[in-house]
């Protein structure tokens, strides 16, 4: 009897302690969730996505008894949802204590395509319990492309594939080899991957947004589009020639462009037309005692150099916008130019219708770092320039510190001059009918890449 009462004693007093959590919701319970949607940002296909969190809230002081969470697609879904850490498509049973919370976890690979463009890959999440069932959309956009694990391009290959081209790792354009890239292709790298080109490379697109041809890392979405150093860049090696980029944008690599290829004349190895280079780590042009022209370019936000040219070279800078406002950006000139150095090298410039400007971090944005002066030849005239420096006065050079160009939107990348830019009808005629991104200049063409244009007519285009 005794016994009895003990036991009896002990049952009374778990009892009695049973967390309030534990007692079960009789009625269906209106979950909350930490989002209304689970959103991946465009996938190529066959490729794993990141993870993403989702949090279920019970916001009843009893334990709601989960019966089903699974995806509406079941095995057909090209989701994976991982609950308490297991992976699958459905689950049965889960408890969700009162005032608690259950983190839920996603992933996508979807499925190869015969589209071009990105398509929807949509799905639905389930969450039942005692009847009540709540749905949260999944939505992805998967975009079909040709691989490419190959270090060698085939010699005089040409790319014209509707599908980008995504690069695992880097790949090579042999001596007395070409590369022809057509109109509209758009080029993917993963991390550390690089475009090196010993031989010649040929990329020619044109003036509207989907002609033209794109360089940039794999990754995309908000969160990667403007973040620098995702991917090697293109590299011309020493013995490179003939090389033109034309209607090309070259995003978040380490280096855009890097050039190295010294020689013995002044013809160019690399030609930039209608160019943009942009939210590069280290240089948006980087060359070594080279030889490079580039017309109606814009190249913008480095953490360090924006256009370096280093080592001496002949360097040509036509209609062009060299700007840095990134927040990070290293104390670099925004122009800088190195000669008579390690390996000594004279240097030849021409700088005409063009801007250089950056964020105010120093008063010369334009800099020269070297030895003999008679090494240095300088022909500029019709600039806007951030500097102090009296070399740069006259030739109908616009300087100082504080005459500002008045771009347009430089915290939305566009830097066309607005209606008071002191560049508009600045420039020089150097026969460009047409600026960066096609309009037609009139016969007082504006400094910089672009002309301007009034709101109206910039709205009608």
């Amino acid at each position: 009897m005794r016994f009895l009462l003990i036991i009896f004693c002990i049952t009374t007093a778990v009892l009695a302690c049973r967390p309030e959590e534990e007692i079960m919701a009789g009625e269906a319970v209106s979950l909350r969730f930490e989002t209304d949607t689970i959103a991946f940002d465009t996938l190529f296909t066959t490729e794993q996505s990141v993870t993403r969190r989702l949090r279920v809230y019970n916001p009843s002081r009893k334990t709601v008894l989960i019966d089903y969470i699974g995806l509406a697609k079941g095995s057909r879904s090209p989701y994976t949802l991982y609950v308490n850490g297991v992976a699958g498509k459905e689950f049965g049973e889960q408890h969700l204590f009162g005032g608690d919370s259950l983190l839920l976890l996603m992933e996508a690979k979807l499925p190869r395509t015969a589209d071009t463009l990105p398509y929807l890959a949509g799905d639905m999440l389930l969450v039942n319990n005692r009847g009540l069932q709540q749905e949260i959309p999944v939505i992805g956009y998967g975009q079909n492309a040709r691989f490419v694990s190959d270090s060698l391009v085939v010699c005089n290959e040409v790319w014209d594939s509707p599908f980008p081209y995504v690069f695992t790792n880097s790949v090579l354009v042999d001596s007395l080899c070409s590369l022809t890239i057509k109109k509209g292709v758009k080029l993917y790298f993963k991390p550390g991957a690089s475009l090196y080109v010993k031989g010649s490379l040929i990329a020619e697109g044109d003036t509207a947004h989907h002609d033209r041809i794109l360089f940039r890392s794999h990754r995309m979405g908000e969160g990667y589009n403007n973040q620098p150093g995702q991917w090697g860049g293109i590299v011309f090696m020493p013995g490179t020639r003939n090389n033109l980029l034309n209607h090309v944008t070259i995003r978040n690599a380490t280096y855009g462009v890097y050039l190295n290829a010294p020689d013995d004349n002044e013809e160019p190895e690399v030609v930039l037309g209608n160019c943009k280079i942009e939210n590069s780590l280290w240089g948006g042009i980087v060359c070594f005692n080279s030889d490079l022209k580039a017309y109606n370019t814009l190249v913008h936000s480095a953490a360090r150099y924006t256009v370096a040219n280093l080592y001496g070279g002949n360097y040509t800078y036509e209609h062009c916008t060299f700007v840095n406002f990134f927040s990070q950006r290293e104390a670099s000139p925004v122009l800088y130019f190195v000669y008579g150095q390690n390996p000594p090298g004279p240097l030849k410039v021409r700088l005409v219708n063009s801007i250089v400007w950056g964020n105010g971090f120093q008063a010369d944005e334009i800099s020269f770092d070297g030895g003999n002066v008679e090494n240095v030849q300088i022909e500029h005239f019709n600039n806007l320039l951030r500097t102090t420096d009296s070399f740069w006065q006259g030739n109908e050079n616009i300087t100082g510190r504080d005459v500002q160009p008045k771009f347009r939107a430089n915290y939305l990348y566009d830097y066309s001059p607005d209606t008071l830019s002191p560049v508009i009808d600045a420039g020089f005629p150097l026969g460009y009918e047409r600026d960066l991104r096609g309009t037609r200049r009139d016969n007082k063409p504006d400094i910089g890449a672009y002309e301007y244009i009034p709101a109206k007519e910039e709205a009608q285009q």
